[in-house]
């Protein structure tokens, strides 16, 4: 079962792909003012949010699912540093580590515990897109574990009420074709679910954030999950969580043992 899951996750984390989506901040474009004011106003609380949170750590649960296959559970433990930097280990049942998977801001590193296998791949080329067809990258990995969304370039945004519950914001190219959802609850003050898309309006990935909690000042994630609408996907469940540590650029690097 242990040698399951190094497989299972290594694949998992170990794809590559070519989705190129650049982050950037740029003001909407709506005809009607009051419409302006207040999608800009949501949208400039979302990328302040927890902005000061530069350094996180956390422990937990991480459920790896794939269509039609049994899904697989282990321990997590991570710590980050904003913008980019973020290391995982992925734990037995005694708490000792089976894998590690690193990124610096410029590569992307695995190492399995178990056998000493070992690579890095440059962090632009890093992401899960053809093990599970979800083209997250350690970027948004970050962001999702200290509590942030990334906005992708947009031209126009709009918001409009859901159909279920609370408010969606729509960000679309300069075509008209949807870049990026983002649901909002009934009072707009927290992001509830998250759909990426790509050029061709195809879903690429969705974020469900179930539940937050407050550590010090910062609103963080209780349990989140990324999953494609393939039937891919994983789901974090924290355990604890902790703001404002100590981190060295070194404890982002790997190398083999």
């Amino acid at each position: 079962m242990k040698h399951a899951i190094i497989l299972f996750i290594a694949v998992f984390f170990s794809a590559c792909s070519s989705f190129t989506g650049r982050i950037v901040e740029e003001p909407p474009e709506l005809l009607d003012p009051a419409a302006i004011i207040e999608v800009n106003n949501l949208l400039s609380t979302i990328r302040l949010k927890n902005r000061n949170l530069k350094t996180f750590k956390g422990i937990g649960k991480i459920t790896f699912w794939e269509e039609d296959k049994k899904s697989i559970t282990s321990g997590i433990a991570w710590v980050g540093s904003n913008p980019d930097m973020i290391r995982i280990a992925i734990l037995n049942i005694s708490g000792q580590p089976l894998l590690s998977l690193a990124d610096d801001g410029q590569w992307f590193y695995f190492l399995s515990h178990t056998d000493n296998s070992f690579y890095k791949k440059r962090s632009s080329y890093s992401n899960l897109k053809k093990a599970i067809k979800i083209p997250i990258k350690p970027v948004e990995i970050v962001s999702l574990l200290a509590g942030r969304i990334l906005l992708y370039e947009y031209h126009t945004a709009d918001i409009i009420r859901n159909k279920k519950q609370g408010y969606v914001i729509v960000l679309k190219k300069r075509n008209g074709n949807v870049i990026q959802k983002i649901y909002l609850n009934e009072d707009k003050k927290d992001v509830k679910k998250v759909e990426l898309f790509d050029a061709n309006e195809k879903l690429l990935y969705f974020v469900v954030i179930d539940n937050l909690q407050k550590i010090n000042k910062y609103h963080v994630p209780l349990k989140l999950s990324v999953s494609s609408n393939n039937g891919n996907g994983f789901k974090i469940d924290v355990h604890k969580y902790w703001t404002d540590v100590s981190v060295n650029p070194s404890m982002f690097v790997l190398a083999p043992q």
